[in-house]
């Protein structure tokens, strides 16, 4: 009886001195899913013990106030830890980038769906009269592919059955992208990765 005490005491004074050399760090972590372009409010926050990880670069929960007002730069979600990477002081677009909304419907974009980061080719394809637009000085519609990458995906309208896809563009291709995608008129194909 007195062994087996002596092992439990044992056991016990191992794991309060393992847990005392481990340091921990307290982080910042997403309390609620924030859409990416979002304004970053003391209620979007929480803080998280975490152990210290040389391999990690989450905000110190002491730079909050900091973070506060920030605008996120990718979707976040409720639970993961808050990197300086996901946010960011304004838009997330880089000179020379314009951030164009695409609608599109089942057919027009991969079944398996599309993540924020990916390459895409927006497609032209033939409307009702089985035209795919004109160029031109007015400005219309491209009639070429043109590359894009994906900012953020919206959840399906289940009126409608629309995904908004918003896509990042060279700015010189921004409008006319705009206008192909109010015509509806487009597809969109997935590129490889490292393209």
């Amino acid at each position: 009886m007195l062994s087996v005490l002596v092992v439990l005491l044992g056991g016990l004074l191992a794991f309060a001195a393992g847990r005392m050399l481990t340091s921990h760090a307290e982080v910042l972590a997403v309390a609620r899913d924030v859409q990416v372009g979002s304004t970053i409010t003391a209620d979007d926050l929480t803080v998280a013990n975490v152990p210290a990880d040389p391999n990690l670069s989450p905000i110190p929960a002491a730079e909050q106030s900091q973070v506060v007002g920030m605008v996120a730069q990718v979707p976040l979600t409720r639970g993961e830890m808050l990197t300086r990477a996901q946010v960011g002081a304004g838009t997330g677009l880089a000179a020379g980038q314009m951030l164009v909304a695409l609608p599109l419907k089942e057919g027009q974009f991969p079944a398996r769906g599309l993540a924020p980061g990916q390459q895409v080719l927006i497609v032209p394809t033939p409307g009702i009269t089985g035209s795919t637009g004109e160029t031109g000085a007015s400005g219309a519609a491209p009639d070429r592919p043109t590359e894009a990458t994906v900012a953020e995906v919206g959840p399906v309208n289940p009126t409608t059955q629309v995904t908004v896809v918003d896509v990042r563009v060279r700015d010189a291709d921004g409008p006319a992208v705009a206008r192909l995608a109010s015509t509806g008129s487009l597809a969109l194909i997935l590129l490889p990765a490292g393209r």
